[in-house]
């Protein structure tokens, strides 16, 4: 019974290297992971294509040179040189920068997001292990306590006021609470492992235990709190880059000019030359495009406006998602508080009774058994505790994640 109570409540374990807090894991794991990497790497890059639509087109360089015989021309001109210049309508490369910097900012909000994510995971695994290095040390304490029973069980017996068979009775449970702390031990492995995989640690680090979990007071979560989740805002950036590619698309709609100038190397010899005229003529140009095929205009606003309205319907679902998870989550925190608020007072009630009958054993000789019964009960409503107080950090966990509430501390 002993032994299923303890893996039913400590399904993970330690590992065996060097120890590190729950911050330096989470930051380690920013750094390591390559899902996270792989987001930034992607903020990154979107952050170099506003240089890029920022930039005019390219001039336009036209040379062409005459094949004909010069008697055989009706005109002087022997080459034409002609470079252009076109130039958007005002404001649209603004339009377009502004496309590609609300892109950025979106892949930045699905980068915060995954690392969030990250984040939740990493607690979510580092908390079962907290349990069951607690765990583990309140069933070595509970093994001393035996122990120290047994010491006085049989000084009793060796005095002639107690019996061999409360000194067997508890050799049967020391050797019960010795399998379990054996069998608990030997699942740091594969434990260990899952840890290590989560964080992206190459081999297996020892996690630091050593503080103490506390109840968090849970006024500090509120709904409004969701606007704040990366999940939320990318989408909100993203209904904006859909805005800001409508306004774009008007704006390319509209006509481009270009100036330029073009340079003819006229032939002297020629019998079209007439007295004065100079070898080379140099003329200024400019152009107009004429957009008037206007219905790929329109479309392109129209499809803009389009996906914005979906993003936005998606947004909403997003919200309506986390609200519903947020819910879940909270309540999970709560009776998990309950539940260890609870363990608290059966605690206490149990380590009072345990009082009063070692006395009466202490005096009589009598109730071993139910000395022996009590003592199991403090160590199970221990171990409930433990498992309370995972639940609840868990569920906190899941609260920062949703709330975006900063979880590494500098």
């Amino acid at each position: 019974m002993r032994t299923i109570l303890l893996l039913f409540l400590c399904s993970f374990a330690l590992s065996q290297a060097h120890a590190q807090d729950l911050d330096a894991h989470l930051r380690a794991a920013a750094e390591l992971n390559p899902a996270v990497q792989a987001r930034y790497a992607e903020f990154e890059a979107a952050l170099k294509r506003s240089a890029q639509v920022r930039g005019l087109p390219d001039p336009t360089l036209t040379m062409g040179v005459s094949l004909t015989p010069s008697e055989k021309m009706m005109n002087a001109e022997r080459a034409r040189f002609s470079l252009m210049q076109m130039f958007p309508w005002f404001g649209t490369l603004g339009a377009q920068a502004e496309v590609a910097d609300r892109q950025a900012e979106a892949r930045y909000e699905a980068y915060l997001s995954a690392r969030n994510e990250l984040f939740y995971k990493v607690r979510v695994a580092y908390y079962p292990l907290h349990e069951l290095g607690r765990a583990i040390a309140i069933a070595q304490n509970d093994l001393a306590i035996l122990r120290s029973y047994k010491t006085f069980a049989l000084a009793r017996f060796k005095g002639g006021d107690g019996s061999m068979v409360d000194v067997l009775r508890i050799d049967l449970l020391i050797n019960a609470e010795e399998n379990d702390i054996a069998i608990l031990e030997e699942r740091r492995k594969p434990l260990q492992a899952t840890f290590a995989s989560t964080v992206g640690y190459a081999d297996p680090v020892l996690v630091d235990v050593s503080d103490t979990l506390q109840l968090v007071d849970l006024a500090n979560y509120t709904t409004d709190s969701l606007e704040h989740n990366p999940r939320l805002s990318e989408l909100d950036r993203q209904a904006s880059v859909e805005m800001a590619q409508a306004e774009a698309a008007r704006k390319m709609g509209l006509p481009r000019f270009g100036l330029g100038v073009e340079y003819m190397v006229m032939d002297k010899n020629s019998p079209m030359m007439m007295p004065g005229m100079s070898g080379s003529e140099v003329m200024p140009m400019v152009s107009l495009s004429l957009p008037i095929h206007r219905k790929k205009y329109r479309s392109a606003v129209e499809e803009a406006q389009g996906l914005e309205q979906a993003v936005q319907a998606m947004r909403q679902q997003t919200a309506n998602e986390l609200g519903s998870a947020y819910e879940t989550a909270y309540f999970e925190a709560h009776k998990a508080a309950l539940d260890v608020g609870l363990m608290d007072q059966q605690i206490g009630i149990a380590k009072q009774a345990l009082d009063l009958l070692l006395d009466a054993y202490s005096n009589s000789g009598d109730d071993l058994e139910e000395v022996l019964r009590m003592q199991e009960q403090v160590l199970r409503f221990q171990l409930l505790r433990l498992s309370a107080m995972r639940e609840h950090h868990t569920a906190i966990a899941e609260l920062e994640y949703l709330t975006a509430k900063q979880i590494v501390r500098p």
